[in-house]
């Protein structure tokens, strides 16, 4: 009789086995159209618009060290209205303390398009 009580503990966790691995394919299935990637808040963003995509990826990568709309923060100069090729060349050579390549190519450029659009 001590052997019975880890088969229905092996059942159990043999079906919890079968519903994670079910719902991660489920999951790997559920992206978007084309041309549109989340923002972290449920909605859709346009990857077509590079100033919805730079905001995006200014809000995931830059935010808490630029602060909210480029102001400024803690650890990061104000860059909203910087011109554009010194935002890509601060993003990709990462001055001072800045890590470098944290995004690259045409991310860059949509960055740096949002920034330089801030006021």
């Amino acid at each position: 009789m001590k052997g019975q009580p880890l088969i229905p503990l092996a059942l159990i966790a043999g079906v919890g086995i079968c519903l994670m691995l079910v719902f991660s394919f489920i999951g790997l299935g559920a992206g978007g159209e084309e041309g549109e990637e989340g923002n972290g808040n449920g909605e859709e963003v346009d990857t077509d618009d590079p100033i919805a995509l730079g905001e995006q990826l200014f809000e995931d990568s830059c935010l808490s060290c630029h602060g909210d709309a480029g102001a400024g923060g803690t650890a990061g100069p104000p860059v909203a209205g910087l011109d554009m090729d010194v935002v890509i060349q601060a993003i990709e050579e990462g001055p001072g303390a800045m890590p470098d390549g944290l995004v690259s190519g045409e991310e860059a450029e949509a960055v740096a398009e949002y920034v330089s659009s801030l006021e």
